[in-house]
Protein backbone atom coordinates (compact mmCIF):
# COMPACT_ATOMS: atom_id res chain seq x y z
CA UNK A 1 0.00 0.00 0.00
CA UNK A 2 1.35 3.54 -1.07
CA UNK A 3 1.88 5.94 1.85
CA UNK A 4 0.59 9.44 2.17
CA UNK A 5 4.10 10.50 2.27
CA UNK A 6 5.25 8.89 -1.03
CA UNK A 7 2.19 10.09 -2.66
CA UNK A 8 3.16 13.59 -1.56
CA UNK A 9 7.21 13.12 -2.67
CA UNK A 10 5.79 11.87 -5.96
CA UNK A 11 3.33 15.45 -6.33
CA UNK A 12 6.92 17.18 -5.51
CA UNK A 13 8.82 15.59 -7.95
CA UNK A 14 6.63 16.59 -10.52
CA UNK A 15 6.16 19.84 -9.64
CA UNK A 16 9.95 20.18 -10.26
CA UNK A 17 10.13 18.54 -13.27
CA UNK A 18 7.24 20.97 -14.61
CA UNK A 19 8.97 23.75 -13.22
CA UNK A 20 12.28 22.92 -15.12
CA UNK A 21 10.42 22.21 -18.34
CA UNK A 22 8.91 25.40 -18.29
CA UNK A 23 11.84 27.11 -17.22
CA UNK A 24 13.84 25.26 -20.54
CA UNK A 25 10.65 26.38 -22.72
CA UNK A 26 10.66 30.32 -21.67
CA UNK A 27 14.64 30.13 -21.88
CA UNK A 28 14.00 28.83 -25.81
CA UNK A 29 11.65 31.45 -26.72
CA UNK A 30 13.82 34.39 -24.95
CA UNK A 31 16.70 32.98 -26.87
CA UNK A 32 14.94 32.32 -30.41
CA UNK A 33 13.46 36.37 -29.67
CA UNK A 34 16.79 37.56 -29.13
CA UNK A 35 18.21 35.90 -32.00
CA UNK A 36 15.37 37.17 -34.62
CA UNK A 37 16.15 40.40 -32.76
CA UNK A 38 19.71 40.57 -33.65
CA UNK A 39 20.84 38.17 -36.15
CA UNK A 40 17.97 38.35 -38.22
CA UNK A 41 16.25 41.44 -37.91
CA UNK A 42 14.71 41.83 -41.65
CA UNK A 43 13.24 38.22 -40.58
CA UNK A 44 11.25 39.87 -38.11
CA UNK A 45 10.17 42.62 -39.20
CA UNK A 46 8.62 40.62 -41.75
CA UNK A 47 7.06 38.54 -39.44
CA UNK A 48 5.72 41.39 -37.66
CA UNK A 49 4.68 43.41 -41.23
CA UNK A 50 1.03 41.78 -41.30
CA UNK A 51 0.49 42.87 -37.99
CA UNK A 52 1.49 46.15 -38.06
CA UNK A 53 0.59 47.52 -41.85
CA UNK A 54 -2.66 48.75 -40.34
CA UNK A 55 -0.70 51.03 -38.70
CA UNK A 56 0.46 52.89 -41.97
CA UNK A 57 -0.82 54.86 -44.37
CA UNK A 58 0.76 54.56 -47.86
CA UNK A 59 1.22 57.67 -48.88
CA UNK A 60 2.52 59.25 -51.84
CA UNK A 61 5.64 62.11 -51.22
CA UNK A 62 7.22 64.49 -53.53
CA UNK A 63 10.72 64.72 -53.64
CA UNK A 64 13.39 66.18 -56.39
CA UNK A 65 16.24 64.75 -58.12
CA UNK A 66 20.00 66.31 -59.27
CA UNK A 67 17.80 67.18 -62.85
CA UNK A 68 15.26 69.32 -61.11
CA UNK A 69 12.20 67.11 -61.62
CA UNK A 70 10.05 66.39 -58.94
CA UNK A 71 9.66 62.46 -58.32
CA UNK A 72 6.64 60.91 -56.60
CA UNK A 73 7.33 58.39 -54.01
CA UNK A 74 5.32 56.16 -51.64
CA UNK A 75 6.09 55.98 -48.47
CA UNK A 76 4.59 54.18 -45.33
CA UNK A 77 4.13 56.68 -42.68
CA UNK A 78 2.33 55.85 -39.32
CA UNK A 79 -1.13 56.97 -38.78
CA UNK A 80 -1.48 60.14 -36.36
CA UNK A 81 -3.59 63.26 -35.89
CA UNK A 82 -2.41 65.65 -37.88
CA UNK A 83 -0.57 63.21 -40.79
CA UNK A 84 -1.04 65.69 -43.72
CA UNK A 85 1.47 67.46 -41.40
CA UNK A 86 3.40 64.41 -40.52
CA UNK A 87 3.77 63.78 -44.47
CA UNK A 88 5.51 67.11 -44.82
CA UNK A 89 7.60 66.44 -42.41
CA UNK A 90 8.64 63.65 -44.42
CA UNK A 91 9.46 65.88 -47.03
CA UNK A 92 11.90 68.09 -45.19
CA UNK A 93 16.12 68.57 -45.26
CA UNK A 94 16.33 67.00 -41.33
CA UNK A 95 19.69 65.15 -40.37
CA UNK A 96 17.32 62.50 -39.21
CA UNK A 97 16.28 61.58 -42.75
CA UNK A 98 19.74 62.50 -44.49
CA UNK A 99 20.01 58.59 -44.82
CA UNK A 100 16.75 58.25 -46.33
CA UNK A 101 17.81 60.69 -48.72
CA UNK A 102 21.25 59.41 -49.73
CA UNK A 103 19.66 55.88 -50.54
CA UNK A 104 17.01 57.07 -52.54
CA UNK A 105 19.06 59.61 -54.32
CA UNK A 106 16.85 62.33 -54.20
CA UNK A 107 16.57 65.49 -52.16
CA UNK A 108 13.93 66.85 -49.74
CA UNK A 109 12.06 69.87 -51.18
CA UNK A 110 11.17 71.65 -48.04
CA UNK A 111 14.79 73.73 -46.50
CA UNK A 112 16.70 72.98 -43.35
CA UNK A 113 14.82 74.43 -40.37
CA UNK A 114 11.51 74.85 -42.06
CA UNK A 115 8.89 74.99 -39.31
CA UNK A 116 5.30 73.98 -39.93
CA UNK A 117 3.27 76.77 -38.12
CA UNK A 118 0.45 75.93 -38.65
CA UNK A 119 -2.29 73.32 -41.18
CA UNK A 120 -5.56 73.91 -40.82
CA UNK A 121 -8.54 72.48 -43.46
CA UNK A 122 -12.17 73.69 -44.08
CA UNK A 123 -14.35 73.31 -47.25
CA UNK A 124 -11.13 71.34 -49.25
CA UNK A 125 -8.94 74.49 -48.63
CA UNK A 126 -5.38 73.81 -46.37
CA UNK A 127 -3.86 76.79 -45.22
CA UNK A 128 -0.46 76.12 -44.55
CA UNK A 129 1.93 78.14 -42.76
CA UNK A 130 5.21 77.67 -42.73
CA UNK A 131 8.31 79.34 -40.97
CA UNK A 132 10.28 81.83 -43.19
CA UNK A 133 13.19 79.55 -43.81
CA UNK A 134 10.91 77.71 -46.63
CA UNK A 135 11.61 80.53 -48.63
CA UNK A 136 15.17 79.64 -48.26
CA UNK A 137 15.88 78.58 -51.49
CA UNK A 138 18.61 78.53 -54.44
CA UNK A 139 17.16 79.34 -57.65
CA UNK A 140 13.68 79.33 -59.53
CA UNK A 141 13.53 75.33 -59.90
CA UNK A 142 14.08 74.65 -56.43
CA UNK A 143 11.41 77.20 -55.61
CA UNK A 144 8.74 75.55 -57.95
CA UNK A 145 9.48 72.04 -56.54
CA UNK A 146 8.34 73.05 -53.10
CA UNK A 147 5.74 75.07 -53.63
CA UNK A 148 4.39 72.41 -56.10
CA UNK A 149 5.57 69.05 -54.54
CA UNK A 150 3.90 70.58 -51.12
CA UNK A 151 0.57 70.96 -53.19
CA UNK A 152 0.67 67.79 -54.53
CA UNK A 153 1.23 65.71 -51.73
CA UNK A 154 -1.23 67.68 -49.95
CA UNK A 155 -4.22 67.12 -52.60
CA UNK A 156 -3.19 63.30 -52.45
CA UNK A 157 -5.49 63.51 -49.28
CA UNK A 158 -9.23 63.35 -49.74
CA UNK A 159 -9.80 66.22 -47.68
CA UNK A 160 -7.71 68.53 -49.59
CA UNK A 161 -8.32 69.84 -53.06
CA UNK A 162 -6.06 72.97 -52.70
CA UNK A 163 -3.37 74.92 -50.50
CA UNK A 164 -3.12 78.31 -49.50
CA UNK A 165 0.81 79.53 -48.45
CA UNK A 166 1.24 81.60 -45.76
CA UNK A 167 4.94 82.60 -44.40
CA UNK A 168 5.04 83.49 -40.76
CA UNK A 169 1.66 84.26 -40.94
CA UNK A 170 0.86 86.17 -43.77
CA UNK A 171 0.03 85.70 -47.35
CA UNK A 172 2.48 86.83 -49.87
CA UNK A 173 2.22 87.57 -53.70
CA UNK A 174 5.72 85.97 -54.73
CA UNK A 175 8.34 84.34 -54.37
CA UNK A 176 11.58 85.55 -54.03
CA UNK A 177 12.65 83.58 -57.25
CA UNK A 178 8.95 84.93 -58.73
CA UNK A 179 6.68 81.69 -57.96
CA UNK A 180 3.18 83.07 -57.60
CA UNK A 181 1.71 82.18 -53.95
CA UNK A 182 -1.12 84.62 -53.58
CA UNK A 183 -3.80 82.42 -54.31
CA UNK A 184 -4.78 78.97 -53.35
CA UNK A 185 -3.04 76.42 -55.57
CA UNK A 186 -4.06 73.21 -57.10
CA UNK A 187 -1.76 70.39 -58.75
CA UNK A 188 -0.79 71.36 -61.72
CA UNK A 189 1.66 69.78 -64.59
CA UNK A 190 3.94 67.84 -63.15
CA UNK A 191 8.07 68.92 -65.01
CA UNK A 192 5.91 70.46 -68.02
CA UNK A 193 7.94 69.65 -70.94
CA UNK A 194 7.57 72.75 -73.31
CA UNK A 195 9.02 72.86 -76.93
CA UNK A 196 11.13 75.24 -78.79
CA UNK A 197 8.14 77.66 -78.88
CA UNK A 198 7.00 77.04 -75.41
CA UNK A 199 3.27 76.60 -76.79
CA UNK A 200 0.98 75.09 -74.08
CA UNK A 201 -1.84 75.28 -75.91
CA UNK A 202 -1.85 71.22 -77.25
CA UNK A 203 -3.63 68.09 -75.30
CA UNK A 204 -1.02 67.32 -72.57
CA UNK A 205 -0.20 63.96 -72.07
CA UNK A 206 1.64 62.34 -68.84
CA UNK A 207 4.87 60.07 -69.96
CA UNK A 208 6.91 58.24 -67.63
CA UNK A 209 10.76 57.86 -68.15
CA UNK A 210 13.36 55.99 -66.54
CA UNK A 211 16.44 57.64 -64.40
CA UNK A 212 18.75 55.82 -61.83
CA UNK A 213 20.66 57.57 -58.86
CA UNK A 214 24.33 57.52 -57.95
CA UNK A 215 22.43 55.29 -55.30
CA UNK A 216 21.90 52.57 -57.63
CA UNK A 217 17.68 53.23 -56.54
CA UNK A 218 15.86 53.08 -60.11
CA UNK A 219 12.57 55.43 -60.20
CA UNK A 220 10.64 56.76 -63.10
CA UNK A 221 10.03 60.41 -63.81
CA UNK A 222 6.21 61.89 -64.88
CA UNK A 223 6.93 64.10 -67.68
CA UNK A 224 3.74 66.38 -69.01
CA UNK A 225 4.59 66.89 -72.54
CA UNK A 226 2.04 69.03 -74.91
CA UNK A 227 1.01 67.05 -78.01
CA UNK A 228 -0.29 67.77 -81.15
CA UNK A 229 -3.30 66.05 -80.23
CA UNK A 230 -6.57 68.19 -78.86
CA UNK A 231 -8.08 65.51 -76.94
CA UNK A 232 -5.56 62.69 -76.46
CA UNK A 233 -5.99 59.05 -76.24
CA UNK A 234 -4.02 55.93 -74.57
CA UNK A 235 -2.91 55.16 -78.30
CA UNK A 236 -1.28 59.02 -78.53
CA UNK A 237 -0.17 58.65 -74.99
CA UNK A 238 1.84 55.45 -75.49
CA UNK A 239 3.24 56.50 -79.10
CA UNK A 240 4.85 59.60 -76.96
CA UNK A 241 6.15 57.51 -74.65
CA UNK A 242 7.95 54.87 -77.21
CA UNK A 243 9.34 58.41 -79.20
CA UNK A 244 11.47 58.72 -75.50
CA UNK A 245 12.31 61.45 -73.73
CA UNK A 246 14.31 63.96 -74.97
CA UNK A 247 17.91 64.20 -75.80
CA UNK A 248 19.41 66.54 -72.90
CA UNK A 249 17.00 65.49 -70.43
CA UNK A 250 18.89 63.03 -68.36
CA UNK A 251 16.07 60.48 -68.73
CA UNK A 252 16.23 57.36 -70.46
CA UNK A 253 13.84 54.69 -71.13
CA UNK A 254 14.98 51.07 -72.66
CA UNK A 255 12.29 50.14 -74.76
CA UNK A 256 14.02 47.91 -77.97
CA UNK A 257 14.79 50.04 -81.22
CA UNK A 258 12.28 49.37 -83.34
CA UNK A 259 9.54 48.94 -81.39
CA UNK A 260 6.09 50.73 -82.82
CA UNK A 261 2.29 50.93 -81.32
CA UNK A 262 0.21 48.14 -83.50
CA UNK A 263 -3.23 49.07 -81.72
CA UNK A 264 -4.58 49.89 -78.08
CA UNK A 265 -8.40 48.21 -77.03
CA UNK A 266 -9.85 48.65 -74.03
CA UNK A 267 -12.12 46.40 -72.59
CA UNK A 268 -14.16 47.61 -69.61
CA UNK A 269 -11.36 48.75 -66.97
CA UNK A 270 -8.68 46.95 -69.00
CA UNK A 271 -6.05 48.55 -71.47
CA UNK A 272 -4.84 45.94 -73.82
CA UNK A 273 -1.55 47.25 -75.67
CA UNK A 274 -0.47 45.40 -78.68
CA UNK A 275 3.45 46.08 -79.64
CA UNK A 276 5.32 45.02 -82.39
CA UNK A 277 8.07 42.21 -82.18
CA UNK A 278 10.54 43.88 -81.62
CA UNK A 279 9.50 44.59 -77.60
CA UNK A 280 10.52 40.82 -76.94
CA UNK A 281 14.31 42.12 -77.24
CA UNK A 282 13.24 43.73 -73.82
CA UNK A 283 14.50 40.85 -72.48
CA UNK A 284 17.74 41.50 -73.43
CA UNK A 285 17.58 44.99 -71.01
CA UNK A 286 16.59 42.25 -67.93
CA UNK A 287 18.19 44.66 -65.36
CA UNK A 288 15.35 47.62 -66.73
CA UNK A 289 12.26 45.35 -68.01
CA UNK A 290 10.01 45.79 -64.55
CA UNK A 291 10.94 49.99 -64.95
CA UNK A 292 10.14 49.74 -68.91
CA UNK A 293 6.56 47.70 -68.09
CA UNK A 294 6.00 49.46 -65.23
CA UNK A 295 6.06 52.97 -67.51
CA UNK A 296 3.64 51.80 -70.23
CA UNK A 297 1.25 50.49 -67.51
CA UNK A 298 1.58 53.85 -65.37
CA UNK A 299 1.38 55.56 -68.60
CA UNK A 300 -1.83 53.89 -69.79
CA UNK A 301 -3.38 54.16 -66.30
CA UNK A 302 -3.76 58.06 -65.98
CA UNK A 303 -6.66 57.65 -68.14
CA UNK A 304 -10.14 57.49 -66.72
CA UNK A 305 -11.33 53.98 -66.17
CA UNK A 306 -8.17 52.05 -66.30
CA UNK A 307 -7.57 49.82 -63.66
CA UNK A 308 -5.41 47.21 -65.75
CA UNK A 309 -3.03 46.66 -68.46
CA UNK A 310 -2.05 43.67 -70.38
CA UNK A 311 0.55 43.78 -73.13
CA UNK A 312 0.74 41.89 -76.15
CA UNK A 313 3.10 41.42 -78.84
CA UNK A 314 2.12 40.75 -82.29
CA UNK A 315 -1.05 40.07 -80.43
CA UNK A 316 0.30 37.32 -78.08
CA UNK A 317 0.03 38.57 -74.62
CA UNK A 318 3.60 39.41 -73.35
CA UNK A 319 4.02 37.42 -69.99
CA UNK A 320 7.65 37.69 -68.10
CA UNK A 321 8.40 34.67 -66.09
CA UNK A 322 8.78 35.63 -62.02
CA UNK A 323 8.66 39.55 -62.85
CA UNK A 324 6.36 41.08 -60.52
CA UNK A 325 5.05 44.83 -61.51
CA UNK A 326 4.98 47.16 -58.88
CA UNK A 327 1.44 48.99 -58.60
CA UNK A 328 3.56 52.44 -57.51
CA UNK A 329 5.18 54.76 -59.63
CA UNK A 330 8.00 54.63 -57.15
CA UNK A 331 8.18 53.19 -53.76
CA UNK A 332 10.50 53.73 -51.08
Amino acid sequence: MISKKHILYTSLLLMVILIMTSCGSLKKKNDLDKEMGTMAPDLYAQSKEKESDSEFRETLLYYQDDNGYLVPVVRKIPWEEGIAKAALNKMMDTSEQQMDFMAMGLRPVLPASTKIIGLSIKDGLAKLDLSKEAMNLSNAVEENNMVHGVVMTLCEFPAIDSVQFLFDGKVINKLKHGTDVSKPLEPQNINLELGSSNKIDGGKITVFYHNRTSSHYNYLVPITRISSYSSPTIENAIEELIKGPKPDSGLELDIPLGTRLLGVQVEGDTANINLSNEFENLTNYSNNEEIVLRSIYMTAKQFPGIERVNILIDGKEYNPEGLTISTFINQY
